[in-house]
């Protein structure tokens, strides 16, 4: 679809751009009436004094109707870049880049769904921008069937600055583990879904991320619940913000969990309906088993299920925490050895907790803060479906894991599996409740500062804050 909008003379401008590495000034000032000073008072009379520009058109992508595209032709060589508005918020603004004299199309990205847009092009050959006359658009519906939640609670000022958009997965269905369709989503700090993609043929997105290089979306297809078939077809998918796949990767027995190493190892739970293993596939093609959850617990003299609902690596020890709900525990395995280093939880053997009453239960998420601190999302006690997130200081000495924080108890949230606590540069804290289908940042204090509620049973998948999404423009 491609439609031509007439131009219109800009008579107001906003005072600010969305953070995405360029100026924090708009291009004009709100008193301004097009032109701008700073070119038309610089010296040189070369430079033009408004953008050269012509032919401006857009239109929606063809399933992702939130990304809007620009059309244009650039008459002369210069930096250019895209701003646009929506609901009177402040000017967003595309990467400037350089261009040369031709057709152009430039990508706007975090509009919701159901959005009228005003955008224009601006022009910078170094003396200051110049823009052209405004352009509308508008973004389509909300895709049929997305989960649409409730923003409960919103203090700008005093959640992470640095998480601009939530990424994350939940099934449209209510009942926890089940089956259903799974949508992968970006949702704003207003609670408005930005973007939205169905996962295919009923398999199941769990484990959304975003890719060691900060440049692609990673996603699970898993067919181990969906097809009932031990994972055989599941795969994980490298991708770009515009559906374009990069890469695509057989990721077999995968049923939850996986993580990605910097040189683009992955690394996933590979199981069967009792036993799993540590996989990695890397770049090359090799595949290698890393650790037998089975042979473990052989060692152990127990006979227990094996499955995962995290694998998280630490950078510091190049080490795996293996979370494993089916015996609540954590267990730590070195990577180039394949060795148990230590183990939290239940199993024999295992570490205490100080106090007795911290102890996590049905524990999800479990990974190493920057301050090497343990951090899970866990049952307020054995049978409790109140989520509550606990940090723990790791003491080698007692071999203890020593609760120095925790939030949830008595707020009478519940998720009866699934779940993930994360640390945010700002030192709050993001409680993804899985099943529970709420998500909540809290202060160090305890002040709940922003809350998004789906309402239900549906199962959300793992979440992470982002700050920039045109990280991943194609």
């Amino acid at each position: 679809m491609s439609r031509t909008r007439p131009w219109f003379v800009v008579l107001a401008v906003a005072a600010g751009l969305w953070a995405c590495g360029c100026d924090d000034d708009p291009a004009v000032d709100d008193d301004d009436t097009g032109d701008d000073d700073s070119a038309a008072d610089d010296d040189d009379d070369s430079l033009p004094t408004e953008a050269q520009v012509e032919d401006v058109t857009w239109r929606l992508h063809d399933h992702i109707e939130t990304l809007i595209f620009v059309n244009w032709t650039q008459l002369v060589e210069t930096t250019a870049s895209v701003e646009y508005t929506f609901e009177n918020e402040e000017w967003h603004r595309s990467p400037p880049r350089e261009t040369g004299a031709g057709e152009q199309e430039q990508i706007l990205l975090g509009i919701p769904y159901g959005m009228d847009v005003r955008f224009r092009i601006v022009n910078d050959w170094g003396a200051g921008p110049t823009v052209t006359e405004e352009h509308q658009a508008q973004t389509g519906d909300h895709p049929e069937g997305l989960p649409l939640p409730s923003l409960l609670v919103s203090d700008p000022a005093a959640y992470d600055p640095a998480g601009r958009f939530l990424v994350s997965s939940i099934n449209a269905f209510d009942g926890g583990w089940t089956g259903g369709d799974y949508w992968k989503f970006i949702l704003d700090r207003q609670g408005r879904m930005v973007w939205a993609m169905l996962t295919p043929d009923n398999d199941w997105t769990t484990f959304m991320r975003v890719s060691a290089d900060g440049d692609d979306l990673l996603w699970d297809a898993s067919t181990f619940w969906s097809d009932l078939d031990m994972g055989a077809g599941s795969r994980v998918h490298r991708m770009k913000i515009d559906g374009t796949i990069v890469e695509s990767y057989d990721t077999p027995g995968l049923h939850h969990a996986f993580t990605e190493l910097p040189d683009e190892t992955l690394v996933w739970g590979s199981a069967t309906w009792w036993n799993e293993v540590l996989v990695k596939l890397e770049p090359g093609g090799e595949v290698e088993a890393i650790w037998d959850c089975g042979e473990f617990h052989d060692s152990l003299g127990v006979l227990q299920q094996c499955q995962s609902n995290t694998v998280y690596w630490n950078e510091a020890t190049d080490s795996f925490l293996y979370c494993s709900y089916t015996t609540n525990t954590v267990v730590e395995v070195d990577h180039q050895t394949g060795a148990a280093m230590r183990w939290w939880g239940q199993l024999p053997y295992a570490w205490g907790f100080e106090p007795i009453e911290s102890t996590f239960w049905w524990q999800h998420g479990a990974h190493i803060t920057g301050d090497g601190t343990l951090l899970v999302s866990t049952y307020a006690a054995s049978g409790d479906t109140e989520l509550v997130a606990r940090e723990y200081e790791i003491d080698e000495d007692d071999e203890v894991l020593r609760q120095v924080w925790s939030f949830g108890e008595g707020e009478g949230v519940e998720g009866d599996t699934a779940g993930e606590a994360h640390r945010l540069p700002s030192g709050n804290t993001l409680h993804n409740y899985g099943e529970g289908c709420r998500m909540r940042e809290v202060t160090p204090d305890g002040d709940v500062v922003w809350d998004v509620d789906w309402v239900g049973t549906k199962l959300q998948g793992r979440s992470v804050f982002v700050e920039d999404l045109y990280a991943f423009e194609p």
